[in-house]
């Protein structure tokens, strides 16, 4: 064993030095004891997992494991702003009512932090866990904990109604249960002033205070009150929804609609009983949306009878058996539809939102960039890939993708209040820094650099039994080096 100890410090020394193909190895050096060697292992191996840091119990960066305020309610209720009156801070602005959707083990891991940063007194968390998943990993989470021992003043419901299967209309079945929900169900009719779908793989860019504080429908300073909004960053006409001839006639998704679907010519009954007749043109928006009671009652209300226009659009959508309608169906209802279309967000000319001009996008999100938009846009910027041994899914080629610290000035840039996707898998630094009361000035400008390439993940162990082969071969060789020289002096 002296051999291979000995041999094993001489291939660690050769790693750390600088030599050429000139640096002569002496084999009367003194490379150090087996006792030594063993010492360095050792050493190796206690370092191998990260160090432990104290637990967080103030600011945003909170940990779970606070002896006092184990649910962390105080966190988005004791800064300023009311004199110190958590009461009264709880209870003003907009009350934000939340659809959630989990469809995998790793949005339900995802969603404890999102859930974290939307509880709030007066806010309402509805949880729509995906039929495809086990409802046993929910029972076991640690989030069904946080639900029912934390809530932290919001009103919570959890339920598993739908198996979403990408590019069908069972899509919009989370949506339209949690509105006709919001609607109908004693408990959240009429306590609620704006309705927001995330994925639970979303992060809020501002803490809830902030957030309700824009939304007020009280408040005539408030900016996105009374407003609808359908899009993403993603969207090619930025807060507005896209009209489908917008697009070139080749690009895939003017080409499926105007196929399949075309301008639809719909003869319908409206809500006072008289038959109506209209041309309805496709947009494409966002799936991920935030929407006026006014405009949810509407929806809610019309799809109950056969003969509305939604029930007709709804039907003719199905029928032509279209991808994507989760991203036309509400977008384009709202272009088309009267009073509604008036309440889509008045923009400038560079893109902002009139009454906010730092908002470009409600949510952040990275789509489409495997090949060229329709408009000849390419992206220059590099994006978060997922590890072999992550357990987050690889996006598809088209996205969304997942977003890090390396994207905060895009998002900073694009004002959004919501950011997808993110995940605790992928790059944690973002999930642990969201939400802030100041993005401007709580969150660091950190871009893309021009290109960047790490190293490998280190492994003790793979590179020590690497080093031990090595040994091994290098011990094998001199041994048949040393036979084949006795041989040779035996001929002699």
């Amino acid at each position: 064993m002296t051999l291979l100890f000995r041999i094993l410090w001489w291939l660690v020394a050769i790693a750390a030095t600088c030599g050429g193909a000139d640096h002569k190895i002496h084999a009367e050096k003194d490379w150090g004891s087996e006792e030594d060697l063993l010492k360095m292992t050792e050493h190796v191996e206690r370092r191998k997992d990260p160090p432990t840091f104290p637990p967080v119990c103030e600011g945003t960066l909170r940990s779970r494991d606070c002896e006092e305020d184990v649910c962390q309610c105080s966190i988005f209720t004791s800064s300023s702003g009311h004199n110190g009156d958590k009461k009264k801070e709880a209870t003003a602005g907009a009350r934000i009512a939340y659809l959630v959707t989990v469809h995998n083990e790793r949005t339900m891991g995802d969603a404890e932090y999102l859930f974290r940063a939307i509880r709030y007194p007066g806010n309402i968390i509805l949880l729509h866990m995906d039929k495809k998943l086990d409802p046993s990993i929910y029972e076991k989470s640690s989030l069904k904990k946080l639900v029912e021992e934390c809530p932290c003043g919001a009103l919570v419901h959890v339920d598993s109604i739908y198996d979403c299967k990408w590019g069908s209309w069972s899509m919009n079945g989370p949506t339209h249960w949690a509105m006709d929900v919001l609607i109908h169900h004693p408990s959240f009719r009429n306590r609620w002033d704006v309705f927001l779908n995330l994925s639970g793989d979303t992060m809020p860019v501002l803490t809830p205070p902030k957030l309700a504080a824009l939304f007020d429908p009280k408040s005539t300073s408030a900016p996105l009150r009374h407003t609808n909004f359908v899009t993403s960053s993603a969207c090619v006409t930025g807060l507005i929804p896209t009209n489908i001839y917008a697009f070139p006639k080749w690009w895939h998704k003017r080409r499926a609609y105007t196929h399949a679907v075309g301008d639809l010519a719909i003869d319908y009954v409206d809500d006072d009983g008289n038959h109506q007749k209209t041309t309805l043109i496709i947009h494409f928006g966002s799936q991920w949306m935030s929407l006026q009671p006014d405009f949810v009652t509407y929806l809610v209300k019309s799809l109950q009878r056969e003969d509305s226009l939604p029930s007709l659009f709804k039907k003719a959508l199905i029928r032509s058996e279209v991808l994507m309608t989760d991203e036309t169906f509400i977008p384009t209802l709202l272009m088309n539809v009267s009073p509604f279309n008036h309440t889509l967000p008045l923009i400038t000319q560079d893109g902002s939102l009139e009454s906010m001009p730092s908002l470009f996008s409600i949510r952040y999100e990275r789509m489409d960039e495997n090949v060229p938009s329709a408009f000849g846009y390419f992206p220059t910027q590099q994006r978060y890939d997922v590890a072999d041994s992550s357990l987050a899914d690889k996006p598809r080629q088209w996205g969304p993708y997942f977003v890090g610290v390396y994207d905060l000035q895009n998002i900073l840039d694009s004002g959004a209040l919501f950011v997808r996707k993110v995940s605790v898998h992928v790059d944690p630094n973002l999930v642990y820094m969201l939400p802030v009361d100041n993005p401007d000035v709580d969150l660091p400008a950190i871009q893309w650099p021009d290109e960047v390439k790490i190293s490998k993940k280190p492994n003790w162990e793979a590179l020590k039994a690497s080093i031990i082969a090595e040994a091994n071969e290098e011990k094998k060789r001199r041994k048949t080096n040393m036979n084949s020289r006795k041989m040779e002096f035996t001929k002699k």
